[in-house]
């Protein structure tokens, strides 16, 4: 791990992690707070502001942003001239489906751009709690088949997604399939949220470990995920319902899917056991397990690390 990884990860769990309310009293507004790109953030101390607008802050670049209608859907286009014109991605950002939008996730989609030179369109899709599962599901088929309208076929169009964004990615794909759809060519997960029913052995192991994500305490960590899934994103559902969970979902005839995730984490084991079942299946699937990284690095711009997961993305899509 760089020295910049550790001085993170330090920094994180002292003015994040060691911050955060008890379940009971961390709400979804805390985590919109969070991933606020004005950083209206009240009280909160000089140090955690430094690292939020490190993550969030969209830093000038020549690569060109433009806001979209995909049907009915707000989407931001990151493209440039020099984009791969046979292919596309359809991104969907991380957040705990309550928190998130593709301006909190400018500055990674931006240097994923850099390296694969493909355009993308991040869609800000419907958030709970004010619009409940399955409305994010039904504006990810939305934005497919909209992306098929402005003339790309389905194997040139590439499904990304982080935490609940790889989860919506997942599920939008076991969606089409049930629609006997042609599906994508290419899938990328970035620490999925596979399983929302916190069954996950590393939810276990690693709630001491994660730098911002869990509390150090197993069963907080636990109750804390569990509220955000029946109370805010998918209240009176079968959690393992497999648009919910995807780790619950057969997988069979599914695209080429590359993980990225590290060992830190608590949800290791949701991609680990997302990769176990694809491969089961007979698909090709990559799974890349970093060290000592927090949750979904790739959006911490002056990590190394992040470089080299970016790069790993790009490598897998063109090739």
């Amino acid at each position: 791990m760089s020295i910049q990884g550790s001085i993170l990860n330090f920094f994180l769990k002292k003015f994040v992690k060691n911050t955060k309310g008890s379940p009971e009293n961390y709400s979804y507004k805390d985590m919109r707070a969070l991933m606020n790109e004005n950083f209206e953030l009240g009280n909160k101390n000089f140090i955690e502001k430094k690292i939020k607008k490190a993550i969030f802050s969209n830093k000038l670049s020549n690569i060109n942003t433009s806001e979209i209608f995909l049907d009915n859907l707000r989407t931001i286009k990151i493209t440039r001239d020099d984009c791969h014109q046979d292919k596309c991605i359809l991104y969907f950002h991380g957040g705990g489906y309550v928190a998130g939008s593709p301006e909190t996730h400018m500055g990674f989609l931006k240097q994923l751009y850099k390296y694969a030179k493909i355009t993308i369109f991040a869609v800000d899709y419907s958030l709970a709690p004010e619009k409940k599962y399955p409305n994010a599901l039904h504006d990810a088929i939305t934005s497919y088949n909209s992306i098929k309208e402005l003339g790309y076929n389905e194997d040139q169009i590439i499904i990304g997604g982080d935490s609940a964004g790889g989860n919506l990615s997942l599920a939008c794909v076991l969606q089409l399939q049930e629609q006997n759809q042609n599906l994508p060519s290419k899938l990328f997960l970035l620490s999925p949220w596979t399983d929302l029913t916190a069954s996950g052995k590393s939810i276990k192991f690693n709630s001491k470990k994660d730098p911002y994500l869990s509390y150090n305490d197993y069963n907080l960590t636990k109750k804390s995920m569990k509220r955000v899934v029946e109370e805010w994103y998918a209240p009176n559902q079968n959690i393992e319902n497999k648009y919910i969970s995807p780790l619950f979902a057969d997988y069979k005839l599914f695209p080429k899917t590359l993980i990225q995730v590290s060992d830190i984490e608590i949800l290791l084991s949701d991609s680990i056991d997302l990769e176990k079942k694809l491969r089961e299946s007979g698909n090709e699937v990559y799974l890349s397990i970093y060290k000592n990284m927090p949750h979904v690095w790739q959006i911490f711009g002056f990590l190394p690390e992040t470089k080299q997961a970016i790069i790993e993305i790009g490598n897998f899509l063109n090739n």
